[in-house]
C-alpha cells in the first residue's frame, strides 16, 4: 500500500501505473515471463467438432448469468521495480463498467478507479487530484497491452468471452489432461489489420474457462490469464455461471506477476451506470489526461 502511495506522488505516469494496478481493467496493465503457445494432443475430426458444439453450448448458456459482480479483492504485484499487495473492493457491470476503490489499513478509501470501456477516471486520494482520460489515451496503453480491449472489461474480470460471434478454427486436448484448447477468434477483432488468434482452455466438466491468451497474428503472446478457485454466487444458482476466486496475470511487455484474490461476493449485485461515475470532492484538482 505504502509503495503504490508513495509511487503515486513522483509523476503522472507511475501514477497511472499505480491507479490501473488497482482495478481490473489493471488486470492486463502486468505481466510475468514470456508465455508460449499451450501443448495439445490433436483431436480426431468427429471429437473436435463434439467440443465445439460442448464449447459453444457452454458460452451460450453463460450468457443467462448475471451481468454485474460485487467483491472484495486484494491485488498483489511483484516485479523487478516493485512489489506491494492493497486490498479493496470492486465492482462490475457488463460490458465494460469497472470500479475499485483501493482502502488504506484503516479502511479508508485510497484510490479510486472507474472505466466503461471508453472513458476513465482515478482519483488519488492523498494528493487531491483526479485524473481523466480516454482509454484510447497514450498514457493508458502504455501499460495496457494489446489484445486487452477496454469495452470487453467486466468479461475478463469473470472468466468469461463476450457475446460476441466467435470464429473457431481449432480444438485439441490439453497435453496434461486439463481440458481442451480451442483456438478461436472475435470475428470483428484485429491488429494492424490482421485477426488476433485467441487460445482458451476450456474444463468441460465444470464448464468454466481456466486459461485465456491472446496471440499476435504472428503466434506472439501478449496475454496470458489464469483462473483458478471458481466458487458458485450465488450459492445454488447455476453451475455455469462459477465466478474465479484467483486470476493470475501475465502479458509479455514490462515482466511483472499480478495476482488477483476475490471473496465475499454480494449476491445479487445489480448496477447502473450512474453507479459508475465519481464526482471529485470539493477542491480537488482535475488533470486531463492524453
Amino acid at each position: 500500500m505504502r509503495l503504490c502511495v508513495s509511487a503515486l506522488k513522483n509523476d503522472l505516469r507511475v501514477n497511472l501505473l499505480c491507479a490501473l494496478s488497482g482495478g481490473l481493467v489493471v488486470f492486463l496493465l502486468f505481466c510475468g515471463g514470456c508465455a508460449t503457445l499451450p501443448a495439445t494432443r490433436p483431436l480426431a475430426e468427429l471429437q473436435q467438432q463434439q467440443a465445439v458444439v460442448l464449447f459453444r453450448e457452454a458460452m451460450v448458456r453463460q450468457q443467462e448469468c448475471a451481468c454485474c459482480l460485487d467483491a472484495q479483492v486484494r491485488l498483489s504485484l511483484k516485479s523487478v521495480l516493485q512489489n506491494g499487495t492493497i486490498s479493496g473492493f470492486v465492482q462490475a457491470k457488463a460490458p465494460a463498467f469497472l470500479k475499485f476503490t483501493g482502502l488504506n489499513p484503516l479502511g479508508q478509501p485510497m484510490m479510486i478507479l472507474v472505466a466503461d470501456g471508453t472513458f476513465f477516471r482515478y482519483v488519488a486520494v492523498p494528493e487531491g487530484k483526479g485524473y481523466d482520460g480516454l482509454v484510447t489515451a497514450a498514457a493508458f496503453k502504455k501499460y495496457a497491452p494489446q489484445g486487452f480491449d477496454p469495452a470487453h472489461g467486466f468479461y475478463w474480470l469473470a472468466g468469461r468471452l463476450a457475446p460476441e460471434k466467435l470464429r473457431i478454427f481449432s480444438a485439441a486436448q490439453d497435453q496434461e489432461g486439463q481440458g481442451l484448447w480451442l483456438e478461436l477468434a472475435y470475428a470483428t477483432e484485429s491488429l494492424g489489420g490482421k485477426a488476433l488468434r485467441r487460445h482458451v482452455l476450456f474444463d468441460p466438466a465444470r464448464q468454466v474457462i481456466r486459461r485465456h491468451l491472446v496471440a499476435d497474428p504472428d503466434g506472439r503472446i501478449m496475454v496470458d490469464v489464469h483462473y483458478d478457485d471458481y466458487v458458485q454466487v450465488p450459492e445454488g444458482g447455476s453451475g455455469n455461471c462459477r465466478l474465479p476466486g484467483l486470476i493470475k496475470i501475465h502479458a509479455n511487455h514490462n515482466g511483472a506477476l499480478m495476482e488477483l484474490t476475490l471473496a465475499d461476493w454480494l449476491p445479487d449485485a445489480s448496477f447502473s451506470a450512474e453507479d459508475f461515475r465519481v464526482d471529485l470532492p470539493l477542491g480537488f484538482q482535475l488533470v486531463p489526461v492524453e
